[in-house]
């Protein structure tokens, strides 16, 4: 819960998570600009919303729920524009973001894991949820969060990603 419920406290909290959430839709999404879009327009629902956000237990959380439902419709409209072009012939655009060969990896392996996964892995990772938190804010059970990341993890490392002293403990892994 925020102490604050006054604008000045949203302006505090806003200025608090935007970086760590512009950086989760980055990963997210594989595309930093609709990224900030995306950022901007939850920080917007937060302001417009503040004195219902401000007395919540967890409003990162919601932030970041609110987050990646917005990120889920740009998915959505993206695959229906992908159809609609494929129908007329067009070439359907490509945004590669260009970075360090290590970033490269991670986003491709991070994209190539399944939504939930995905969503998960960026929550708990990189935004820096706990267990709790991101079960808030994919709208699932901690159970379900763990079960998530333990895939996902599983994915990456098959993948060829992760560190050479990590442990093949799953626990240890899930305790990040």
């Amino acid at each position: 819960m925020v102490d604050d419920p006054g604008r000045d406290g949203c302006i505090e909290f806003c200025r608090r998570e935007r970086p760590r959430l512009v950086g989760s839709l980055a990963l997210y999404l594989g595309d930093a600009g609709v990224a900030e879009e995306l950022a901007q327009e939850a920080l917007v629902r937060v302001w417009e919303r503040w004195d219902r956000v401000a007395l919540m237990e967890r409003p990162d959380a919601w932030l970041h729920r609110t987050a990646l439902n917005l990120a889920r419709s740009w998915f959505q409209r993206r695959a229906a524009e992908r159809r609609a072009h494929q129908r007329a012939g067009a070439p359907a655009e490509s945004s590669l973001l260009p970075d360090t060969p290590a970033a490269v990896a991670v986003r491709a392996a991070v994209a190539g894991l399944a939504p939930r996964q995905r969503a998960a892995v960026v929550a708990r990772f990189y935004a820096g949820l706990d267990v709790a938190g991101a079960a808030v804010a994919l709208g699932c059970s901690e159970g379900t969060v763990k079960a998530l990341t333990h895939q996902a993890i599983t994915r990456l490392r098959a993948a060829g990603l992760g560190h050479a002293d990590e442990t093949d403990e799953p626990e240890e892994a899930l305790r990040a």
